[in-house]
């Protein structure tokens, strides 16, 4: 890695780097990261997904600060619906979608973007951190139903949050568009080494980390 690299680095880290010393205003209370899952209505399980909401994931200090210094937030979620009927548990199905939440300097907007399937489902422009974080909060319905006629099944929820560089961010929206693939099939994500290598150094220079919550729901049956 050359030396200049680095030396910005640690300028960037440095107590005298003005927005990150010092309290910031408006800033919200910080409180533990939490991923609730609601089952719809019992005659609803075959027609409805499961209710998903994500809540004080972007929130704290340390991921505010990075998303507006250039390193979005990624936010993947993948839901699984399981039967616990037999011996063994077995998986029946599965969903994911993508939620990705950047910060414009220049217009001083922040910007949420929603995937699922390759395709971008929604995007928003929000004028403050605030409302970027009730966006990210608001119940999603998972795209993923209960079987009919099924052992008794319950959903487990999964969702990682991570920042990202601007050029990972670039990769990640193709990617998700379905207009490139990571070199090695079953690579996390798309991205150089190099360019994970670096975001992981400010990463871990600004106090951000990865976080993965987990969330089972209760365990029910469809009925006739």
């Amino acid at each position: 890695m050359r030396p200049g690299v680095v030396l910005a680095a640690l300028l960037l880290a440095g107590p005298w780097a003005g927005p990150l010393a010092g309290p910031r205003s408006g800033l919200l209370p910080a409180q533990s990261p939490q991923l609730e899952v609601k089952l719809p209505a019992p005659d609803r399980l075959t027609r409805e997904g499961p209710t998903i909401r994500a809540l004080n994931v972007i929130s704290d200090r340390p991921t505010r600060d990075m998303i507006e210094h250039g390193f979005p937030a990624r936010l993947r979620f993948r839901a699984e619906l399981w039967s616990s009927g037999g011996w063994f548990n077995s998986m029946l199905g599965s969903a994911e979608w993508n939620m990705i939440v950047s910060y414009d300097a220049l217009k001083k907007q922040y910007r949420l973007e929603r995937y699922e399937n390759n395709r971008l489902l929604s995007q928003f422009q929000l004028r403050t951190f605030e409302a970027a974080v009730a966006a990210v909060e608001r119940a999603v319905r998972a795209p993923i139903r209960a079987r009919p006629h099924a052992d008794r099944q319950y959903y487990l929820v999964a969702l990682e949050v991570e920042t990202m560089s601007a050029n990972d961010l670039d990769e990640l929206r193709r990617w998700l568009r379905g207009e490139l693939r990571p070199a090695v099939r079953g690579e996390r994500n798309p991205g150089t080494a190099l360019g994970r290598g670096l975001r992981q150094l400010f990463a871990n220079l600004l106090g951000a980390e990865r976080r993965n919550l987990q969330e089972r729901s209760a365990t029910f049956r469809v009925r006739d």
